[in-house]
């Protein structure tokens, strides 16, 4: 007999020769905890039992409490739903996947520049798609594909993996954090217009969406939301957004202690002037920004973050000698 505790649910499971592990538990608790994830989700019913392979009535039964369900197939659906690693304590035999690792291995393989890495990753990723499908796993392959583009100055290739990835997301009615997360990192390639349907402009300050936990993203996660957002509205070669995107952040109240939001807040200040007043001075106003961050914090980490300003404001600079002409 084995135990397996989901959000202080006891769940046990018994061996048998025939079938594998067979649950032994409350299974209308059980059937309201999936069911609660699917709603959290929005995950249409018939899309699930589609991408499971599951019927409908099945489901439909699981979510009643009548199905008495073997552990493989609740460890399944569970891992569909993308439950958080943490709501599942206890010893599951075998590899595991868990999206949080996965994501933190990618993430450092794109930091440091190791294509190897990430396409080790890729590689793995798509070869356990094949015995186990998981949502996750989609996005995980598409965020590598990005990064690999953007190591190798291929514009047009993130571009493309950045927008499958975005559209993918863009079908659930409701984002978990984690789903957010990987959003956040890809605005800068969606087409303005679209980010703005999504998010209904100004209703972001309001946090009036239709994402989950929105409150318990990390101020990083939701400083990059906010800093794709220019990178968009500029590509969109329109001032009116660029300006809509500056008022937003320029709008957002951040920690004192967050320097690095704080740093685009006054190059906010800096394009719009730029865009609305005088050029001199918006050169000034910035040239004063990257030298004063460049005063306290060592080249090499500042360096990215240097470059990308410059082109972002040559670019806006661009934008303005269109609109005048």
């Amino acid at each position: 007999m084995y135990n397996l505790v989901i959000n202080g649910l006891q769940v046990a499971w018994r061996t048998v020769n025939i079938g594998g592990p067979i649950m032994a538990v409350d299974f209308e608790a059980v059937g309201r905890y999936i069911e609660e994830l699917r709603l959290a989700k929005h995950i249409p019913r018939h899309r699930l039992a589609q991408d499971l392979g599951w019927s409908q009535k099945t489901l439909q039964r699981i979510a009643q409490g009548q199905v008495d369900m073997k552990l493989s197939q609740f460890i399944h659906l569970l891992s569909y739903l993308t439950a958080e690693p943490e709501e599942v304590d206890g010893l599951v035999e075998g590899h595991t996947w868990s999206f949080d690792q996965v994501d933190g291995h990618i993430i450092n393989a794109g930091a440091t520049g190791d294509t190897k890495q990430l396409e080790a990753t890729k590689a793995e990723l798509t070869a356990a798609m094949k015995k186990e499908y998981l949502p996750w796993m989609k996005s995980e392959i598409l965020t590598c594909d990005i990064m690999l583009c953007e190591l190798r100055g291929d514009d047009d290739g993130a571009h493309q993996a950045a927008n499958r990835l975005f559209h993918q997301l863009a079908n659930y009615e409701q984002w978990t954090a984690f789903d957010f997360r990987v959003v956040s990192r890809v605005v800068s390639y969606v087409p303005y217009a679209e980010l703005r349907d999504t998010f209904k402009g100004h209703e972001l300050n309001e946090r009036a969406l239709g994402w989950t936990r929105l409150d318990d993203q990390a101020d990083a996660v939701l400083d990059s939301f906010y800093i794709g957002l220019i990178d968009s509205a500029v590509d969109s070669g329109k001032v009116d957004n660029v300006l809509e995107v500056c008022d937003l952040i320029r709008q957002r109240v951040v920690l004192w202690s967050n320097y690095y939001f704080r740093m685009y807040k006054r190059l906010c200040v800096a394009i719009v002037e730029l865009l609305t007043g005088d050029q001199q001075q918006a050169v000034k106003m910035k040239d004063d920004l990257l030298a004063s961050v460049g005063g306290f914090i060592p080249h090499n980490i500042f360096q990215r973050d240097h470059d990308g300003i410059e082109q972002l404001w040559r670019n806006v600079e661009r934008l303005r000698a269109g609109a005048t002409e």
